[in-house]
């Protein structure tokens, strides 16, 4: 999939998005923009029941999500576009409940890497499983030609995103201040 070079400029507020209470929810998005803000609106949601499911914030659900493989705080930060600083507290408060161990890094010691304990995997596996079986019912019904269309066409969306936000201009740290989240 190629991306045109040219910027795409796009003015919309939250009501372009999300529709208004007294609205029908059901009617289709008029434009890619507006289904994925019903996507994110529902993701959020979708993640939010799951996590509580297990005890957890979404924030933690990320988090253990994230470090399935182990990683050290910069990459966990990167890859959930946090502060360092703020996974750091996060990775504080999930070490406290037995969910994440730290250790240093075997090549350089002074980098700490992130690692789920058992009880962090376990609940980590318990958060997919329970974001699988909210889909499970819609994705029976599709063939396996339309699944693949999607991860791809929801992975081109990421990719361009991704790219998007690494072109934001740079803050004095060299941190893209639009894909910066507090925690």
């Amino acid at each position: 999939m190629t991306l045109a070079s040219k910027p795409m400029t796009m003015s919309c507020t939250f009501s372009d998005i999300a529709p208004e209470p007294d609205k029908d929810r059901s009617a289709p998005p008029q434009s890619v923009p507006q289904a994925l803000g019903r996507l994110r609106v529902a993701l959020d949601d979708a993640y939010l029941r799951a996590s509580r499911q297990h005890g957890l914030t979404p924030q933690q659900a990320e988090l253990l999500c994230a470090a399935l493989r182990p990683a050290p705080v910069g990459s966990l930060a990167k890859t959930l576009r946090c502060d360092q600083s703020n996974v750091t507290r996060l990775v504080d408060r999930a070490s406290k409940r037995g969910l994440i161990c730290r250790r240093s890094d075997r090549v350089d010691g002074r980098v700490t890497v992130v690692e789920l304990s058992a009880k962090g995997r376990k609940a980590a596996e318990a958060f997919i499983a329970t974001l699988e079986d909210q889909l499970a019912a819609l994705l029976m019904t599709w063939p396996s030609e339309r699944h693949d269309d999607a991860v791809a066409t929801l992975s081109a969306i990421s990719a361009a995103l991704d790219q998007a936000g690494d072109a934001t201009s740079q803050d004095d740290d060299g941190r893209s201040e639009a894909t910066l989240r507090t925690r």
